[in-house]
């Protein structure tokens, strides 16, 4: 089929299904970005239309049709790289011509779970793991004890806020902590819940990223992919972005996530955030996000190529079977040296390690230049946040016996 991917948004994601879809189709990949983020910038691999708002869709129809004018064979198939752009797409999306198809789900299963307030009650539902939670909506006070996380439940209103100290999420270890983090949030115009959270204890390799894929056509689990973070980046703005991780198989996870895919219909790509509570032995859920993640590229490093799902499910409308297993890998934006410095983990030397922005077919000097400097950064940056201090183990946790095909829950 001859099509063109079209993202909005222009971050290390959009560069890593950007890749997938280069090396399994041989195509470029149209962004669409006020400007050229770094991880996109001197890339053979892209073309750029550039849009100062890029939540007004009128300018994005005017976006689409010069699109239109320069690609009018090809079927469009369009992304976005983060929560808003994803969003506005599915909220608009019977106003697209034919020629154009948005990959998401419909905005009900959508909203079902990525709106953090549903997705603890969902959780709460279903019986999932997940930390105590205290709903913040006309009272701002709350029972739990400290540490506590603070985070918007509404991720595309909080993203549009722009304020001082504005971080992803908060760790407070005392109330008058707390409450200095609510009162700025709320001063900064945030008028939807605040989510007040039990903090889960353990380093880095305690967290993991879990992506799946859901069928259009049948609504089933086709793809379980799981991370487990080594590194995470320390910057308060940044937390929860992973610089490293080892993808292997984890089967703990697979059957929470099935029942919560099953109770919501929702369908496409979802990344889960989850961390291991040694407490508890067993994983928390924290989040989903209804798309692929920044670090989606260890998902086509790992064997499965994540452009190939999009392309079978939804234009070639194929049948899709179950992808099992197939490769341990280490993904890292770090360089070897620092990672073995943070890390103490003996497969670093023996397993294939992927830089999500480094490919052989990238030439470019400049682009070679910056990856480089960014390497080096990360020294900066895990010695400034003090995330130098010590080695983090990766723990192992024992399969649990799932068969995904067979789980058949009803809607909610």
């Amino acid at each position: 089929m001859n099509f063109t991917p079209v993202i909005m948004g222009a971050n290390r994601g959009s560069y890593g299904l950007a890749r997938a879809f280069y090396e399994k189709y041989g195509v470029k990949t149209i962004i669409i970005s006020p400007f050229q983020t770094s991880p996109v910038r001197n890339s053979r691999i892209l073309e750029f239309y550039y849009q100062v708002d890029m939540q007004d869709f009128t300018a994005l129809t005017c976006t689409m049709a010069a699109i239109q004018k320069d690609y009018p064979e090809t079927q469009k198939i369009i992304f976005g790289s983060d929560d808003r752009y994803v969003e506005l797409l599915i909220k608009n999306r019977t106003h697209f011509s034919s020629k154009w198809v948005v990959p998401y789900s419909d905005y009900e299963s959508y909203i079902s779970v990525v709106d953090k307030t549903n997705f603890s009650n969902l959780c709460e539902q279903l019986d999932i793991l997940h930390p105590r939670t205290v709903v913040l909506r006309e009272s701002e006070t709350f029972e739990l004890a400290y540490p506590v996380i603070i985070k918007a439940a509404q991720t595309t209103e909080y993203h549009n806020l722009d304020f001082e100290g504005k971080n992803k999420v908060y760790i407070c270890q005392h109330e008058e902590e707390a409450a200095t983090i609510i009162s700025r949030i709320r001063q900064a115009g945030y008028t939807s819940d605040l989510l007040v959270q039990e903090y889960i204890p353990g380093d880095d390799t305690h967290l993991g990223i879990v992506t799946v894929y859901v069928s259009q056509k049948d609504l089933q689990i086709k793809l379980f992919s799981y991370a487990n973070v080594l590194v995470d980046d320390p910057t308060p703005s940044a937390i929860g972005n992973s610089l490293a991780g080892w993808v292997r198989e984890e089967r703990q996870v697979e059957e929470p996530i099935s029942r919560m895919i099953a109770a919501t219909g929702f369908y496409g790509f979802a990344t889960f955030d989850v961390k291991y509570d040694a407490r508890r032995n067993d994983y928390v859920f924290f989040e989903m996000n209804g798309r692929l993640g920044l670090s989606n590229y260890y998902v086509t490093a790992a064997g499965h190529n994540v452009a190939a799902y999009y392309i079978e499910d939804f234009l070639l409308k194929k049948e899709l079977s179950f992808a099992p297993f197939k490769k341990e890998i280490i993904y890292s934006a770090l360089t070897n040296h620092l990672l073995e410095h943070r890390v103490e983990f003996p497969k670093l030397r023996t397993m294939p390690v992927v830089h999500p922005l480094v490919a052989a077919y990238e030439t470019n000097w400049l682009r070679k230049w910056y990856i480089a400097i960014s390497k080096l950064n990360f020294y900066r940056k895990l010695w400034r946040y003090k995330s130098l201090e010590g080695k983090v183990k990766p723990i192992e946790t024992k399969y649990t016996s799932f068969n995904p095909h067979v789980l058949h829950t009803k809607k909610l």
